[in-house]
């Protein structure tokens, strides 16, 4: 179904709160379910009753509601659909695949841990050219241990329910999210859903590492997205302490971990000097 659109904000000051537009939210709070409390005229005009419905739908997904409904924004996206979904602007074939990619992302993940419970020298290698920890090394274990547990955590976090909002706009990477963001929300440009299979549940992988553990690109110049090239299994020039805190490096490192994985030989990303 086509979502509904209004042109400006409409809420709370300084919302233009064009009557058209007013009306839009008026209509779809009286389509909720389950009904708000309050019921709502379709007038045009702001008044204490919209702004009362607006806040108390909110309450249903955010901690602080704002009264406020933006032009492509989470309320808006949920009045459409009439009820609270962790899709927002996504049409149903991209709820389909998106939710068929986490569930990728689990049993990549999953992969990974057994792998670590039975670590082969080939994952052994691949720990060592994504992560830099030398399995076999002192303290290597303690190492591995700190990496498998939080595998362990970025897999359990996928059974969790988060935002998926789907963006009308590309953008260089395919996805995103915005660190500090306490909602956790993914963002998907319409390219992500044009990448191979593989591709989308690594960058699923690697966006959510991004707010489990609250880390960036480290050890990269300036994003790190725009250079992307290195196969995941391969030396990838960073330091074990920029690599901890690399969102790339998770989603690598499943990848070179999945039964079948070969290097297709696509060239390097630009990283920082090692440290020794």
């Amino acid at each position: 179904m086509e979502e509904t659109s209004i042109s400006a904000a409409v809420g709370s000051h300084p919302s233009p709160n064009r009557p058209n537009d007013v009306k839009i939210v008026q209509t779809l709070l009286g389509r909720v379910d389950p009904p708000l409390s309050i019921r709502v005229d379709v007038t045009g005009a702001m008044d204490w009753k919209t702004l009362t419905a607006i806040r108390e739908f909110q309450s249903r997904f955010m901690k602080k509601p704002d009264s406020r409904v933006d032009p492509r924004g989470r309320t808006l996206g949920h009045l459409n659909a009439g009820f609270v979904s962790k899709y927002i602007h996504c049409n149903l074939r991209q709820q389909q695949l998106l939710h068929r990619e986490i569930v990728n992302a689990q049993r990549w993940l999953d992969v990974v841990i057994q792998r670590f419970n039975s670590l082969d020298d080939d994952a052994k290698g691949k720990v060592k050219n994504v992560f830099h920890i030398d399995a076999d090394a002192p303290m290597g274990s303690v190492w591995l241990t700190l990496l498998r547990m939080a595998y362990t955590k970025l897999r359990v976090s996928l059974n969790a329910s988060f935002p998926l909002q789907c963006e009308s706009t590309e953008s260089a990477t395919g996805a995103w999210v915005l660190l500090g963001d306490p909602t956790g929300t993914m963002h998907f440009s319409t390219n992500y859903f044009k990448m191979s299979a593989s591709r989308r549940t690594e960058t699923m992988i690697h966006e959510r590492s991004h707010t489990v553990f609250g880390i960036s690109h480290a050890g990269m110049r300036g994003a790190g997205e725009l250079n992307f090239g290195i196969d995941p299994g391969d030396d990838n020039g960073l330091a074990k302490e920029q690599a901890a805190k690399n969102a790339y490096c998770y989603g690598w490192l499943a990848t070179a971990l999945q039964p079948g994985y070969a290097p297709q030989g696509v060239g390097v990303i630009t990283v920082t000097p090692r440290r020794k």
